[in-house]
């Protein structure tokens, strides 16, 4: 087997070096678009909140159901939604900060910590639009 020339070795390991400085910025990447995701999702459940907060200035008060809309049922849960959504957009910017980090020092471990910390805020919002829904009018 013939001996690498020194050229060859410096050339394979730039090519490695290079490798490695692209994934390392493919990861940094990867983790700004998983950060978009959540703000995403958060303005979205943030202005659906808003919406239903806003719902019974939209709403004659005369309407079938107005009674049920009135009673602060639907501001209540828009006030939730929204709260929540803050609440997400928080925790995504400590998640991105923190995986910032370990991606920087080479330490990234994965977990699933605010996803599932996410899903639960999302089941019980759920809950207690079923809740609510459940005990309403029946239009």
């Amino acid at each position: 087997m013939a001996q690498k020339s020194v050229g060859d070795r410096a050339r394979q390991e730039k090519t490695t070096s290079g490798q490695a400085q692209r994934a390392h910025v493919r990861a940094h990447l990867a983790n700004e678009r998983t950060f978009l995701a959540w703000i995403r999702t958060a303005l979205g459940i943030l202005a659906f909140g808003f919406l239903l907060v806003r719902w019974v200035a939209l709403v004659p008060a005369n309407s079938a159901g107005a009674a049920w809309l009135y009673s602060g049922k639907i501001r209540t849960v828009g006030e939730i939604l929204m709260a929540g959504a803050v609440i997400l957009i928080v925790l995504a910017a400590v998640r991105f900060a923190v995986i910032r980090h370990q991606i920087s020092r080479e330490i990234y471990r994965p977990t699933a910590t605010l996803d599932f910390l996410a899903v639960a805020f999302l089941l019980v919002v759920i809950g207690i639009l079923f809740f609510y829904c459940c005990n309403g009018p029946s239009f």
